[in-house]
């Protein structure tokens, strides 16, 4: 499961989010973050239950627009 640490307005600036190691795979969400690197910048680290994606966007992209396209990238990039 997917958590957010974030605004729930749009926002130009990063976002943290944390991803449960049952249902995401650490490769598979830096793998992710390789595909939408033109996008964003990302720092993914891990600790206990959860992958933890910082996601800093580029180019006046909005942090949810990103994130939701890569939250699926790496649940798609999991099974």
């Amino acid at each position: 499961m997917a958590t957010k640490k974030s605004p729930k307005k749009t926002s130009l600036k990063k976002l943290s989010i944390k991803l449960h190691r049952e249902i995401y795979k650490e490769a598979a969400v830096k793998e992710a973050a390789r595909e939408y690197s033109a996008l964003a910048d990302f720092s993914i680290s891990g600790s206990g239950a959860y992958i933890t994606a910082v996601i800093t966007p580029k180019g006046g992209v909005p942090a949810e627009r990103v994130e939701a396209e890569f939250v699926n990238m790496a649940l798609c990039n999991s099974i």
